[in-house]
């Protein structure tokens, strides 16, 4: 392989990493364990771009309540930044894939 062969494809591949995160971006996620009580929708910069509560579960609610809508807060958040956390991973390992240079496999 010579050298211009291989400053192309580091090319190629940093534009695929500037698209493929610039869509990561954009992309929404929505919670979906506490679906009941909240939904919560993110994006890929980790930003809550909306918090959804459940009107039968507000209506329910009382002072002592507090810490359950809390700690499902906390769940639905902690669920999206996981789901973040592996697609980032995972366009990484695809771009690493995706050329043959021995240490990026």
């Amino acid at each position: 392989m010579d050298f211009n062969s291989l400053l192309k494809r580091a090319q190629k591949m940093q534009e695929d990493m500037e698209k493929n995160e610039a869509a990561l971006k954009e992309k929404e996620y929505t919670s979906t364990k506490l679906k009941d009580i909240l939904k919560i929708t993110m994006n890929g910069d980790y930003e809550v771009i909306k918090v959804e509560l459940n009107n039968d579960f507000v209506n329910s609610f009382t002072s002592d309540d507090r810490e359950i809508l809390e700690d499902a807060i906390t769940l639905a958040v902690n669920e999206l930044t996981e789901k973040i956390t592996e697609d980032k991973e995972g366009m990484l390992g695809d771009l690493a894939g995706s050329i043959n240079l021995p240490g990026l496999r």
